[in-house]
């Protein structure tokens, strides 16, 4: 099949960011087609925008700890795992999942005020333009301190609110077909997007966003889990209006975009019990919305029908050759001696950096260290660890001992390939939508994806995959560089540009995500 005849296809030509003007000082953003000149942030009408968090009026809250004992595995180590290491001897509890929902999405002291006045709180984990548009369900088995229901985590109160009472995750067996790890975990964690939540801000283009957010929110999830000592594994194969209808969710304005099975200990789910509505009413999120199809369109057209669409799916496992360097190997030099900070530590010291010290460049260590940690994937039951689906090109300006330039990373050889040496903190800002800080930081990240083989092979939901990937990594590296004194924050970009920049190595790739790390610039 054609790559254009794919929704996909559709759908990432047009969300693409390019330069609305190239007037000196104009720095707004297009979208789509630029003959057309639009831009690309809506917001238009601050009376619409909407509440983030989703609130369930009539269940009562059932209170979780806000007390987190430290596990003391290195916060390096957790988010380097992959989630097949651990055990799992101990069943998850309670205390577990307010683990999972405060330091994943749970709500900070710090605030900010926005242009109709109200106060926000930032979360644990970061979103794109702060629009707060995920939520975390849990379906559990019985639990030493918790009976077996369909809970949602409450970000603004920090509680859970039951609304299934009884283990159904037979549900989630079926709708995934018959996955093991779901079969065997007392505990599957379901994340949605609400997607108006974040197209208020960001139109068309915050479908891609669903999935940049759920990245970073799993690499935190994934992490506190590897801190537990839980497996996990993460589900991308399912069966959406089945896991949808579990939920009480509609499927369009709010969908599940992302599984964990957690822990291995779970009982035999009993027999898949009739499924009445979840009659329970939420919250408005605001007084009216603007429907975006082109999200519709994309996520229904990547949705499965049934859990044999999911098992077909993802057999056979599809492990993306992994391109042969034409140029210099520079081999990775990462360190064992980690920080000892925890993981809890380092999500609440979590921010974004947007300042850097230009003056001096990183330690070599510590940028072979977040590569080589950030990189090693996860147990999933596509994504295979150590053969990622997207490449990472990387723009180094200030490395000991690594020439400024374009690299590629190899994994597999634990190595870097020199692509093109010179200094380019000018056409970095300018490609990350002329934002100074890409110029600025000591590294730039770009993942992209060859969407035509993705695309044969996944179909439109090898987009999902492609969005997911590279954020995921991201997410991991980002809470590595605050273990090695460093910063980072994540970035957008003009999609052409940017191939055109890593051309003609990138020739026929598309952008996916970025993110840029290194050295904070002290306070003045």
């Amino acid at each position: 099949m054609a790559d254009d005849t794919y929704q996909a296809r559709v759908f990432h030509d047009l969300t693409k960011y390019y330069a609305l003007s190239d007037a000196e000082g104009d720095e707004r953003i297009g979208i789509g087609d630029p003959a057309t000149r639009t831009a690309a942030i809506w917001q238009k009408d601050w009376d619409i925008k909407p509440f983030l968090y989703k609130v369930y009026e009539t269940a009562p809250p059932i209170a979780l700890t806000r007390e987190l004992p430290e596990t003391g595995i290195p916060a390096l180590e957790a988010l380097s795992r992959t989630g097949a290491e651990a055990a799992g001897a101990t069943p998850p509890g309670r205390d577990l999942l307010a683990r999972l929902g405060l330091l994943t999405n749970g709500s900070l002291e710090r605030t900010w005020r926005t242009q109709d006045g109200r106060v926000h709180h930032y979360r644990t984990a970061g979103g794109t333009g702060a629009q707060y548009h995920l939520e975390l369900y849990f379906v559990c088995a019985d639990l030493p301190d918790l009976d077996a229901g369909v809970y949602h985590y409450s970000a603004l109160d920090h509680s859970l609110r039951l609304l299934r009472a009884g283990d159904h995750r037979a549900a989630l067996v079926e709708a995934t077909g018959e996955a093991p790890s779901v079969a065997a975990a007392p505990v599957v964690l379901v994340m949605t997007s609400t997607f108006w939540r974040n197209a208020w801000r960001y139109r068309e283009r915050a479908y891609r966003h669903a999935y940049w957010d759920a990245g970073t929110s799993l690499s935190h999830i994934l992490a506190i889990a590897a801190s537990a000592d839980q497996p996990t594994e993460l589900v991308l194969g399912y069966a959406d209006g089945q896991v949808n209808d579990l939920l009480g969710v509609d499927g369009t304005r709010e969908s599940a975009v992302a599984l964990v099975a957690i822990g291995r200990t779970g009982p035999t789910p009993p027999a898949l019990p009739a499924l009445d509505p979840v009659e329970l009413p939420t919250r408005r999120l605001s007084p009216a919305e603007v429907v975006f199809h082109a999200i519709t369109d994309m996520h229904l057209a990547s949705c499965l029908r049934t859990g044999e669409d999911a098992a077909a799916w993802r057999s056979p496992r599809w492990r993306r050759p992994a391109p042969e360097p034409t140029g210099e190997l520079v081999e990775l030099r990462p360190t064992e001696q980690l920080d000892p900070r925890v993981v809890e530590q380092i999500i609440l010291r979590r921010r974004s950096t947007r300042n850097y010290d230009t003056d001096v460049a990183i330690p070599f260590e510590a940028f072979s260290t977040l590569l080589h940690r950030s990189t090693r994937g996860v147990a999933s039951d596509v994504l295979t660890p150590g053969a990622p689906l997207t490449d990472l090109y990387l723009i180094v300006h200030a490395v000991e001992g690594l020439a400024p330039g374009i690299y590629l990373h190899h994994p597999a050889r634990n190595a870097v390939e020199l692509l093109r040496e010179g200094s380019f903190r000018a056409q970095a800002a300018r490609i990350a939508a002329q934002q100074r800080y890409a110029g600025d930081a000591h590294v730039n990240l770009y993942h992209l994806a060859h969407l035509p083989s993705l695309l044969t092979r996944y179909g439109d939901r090898g987009y999902r995959l492609a969005q997911l990937e590279g954020a995921l990594h991201a997410g991991k590296l980002h809470l590595g560089t605050h273990t090695m004194g460093l910063g980072a924050v994540g970035s957008t970009s003009y999609d052409d540009e940017v191939i055109e920049f890593f051309s003609p190595h990138a020739a026929g790739k598309d952008y996916m995500f970025v993110t840029v790390f290194g050295k904070r610039r002290p306070r003045r």
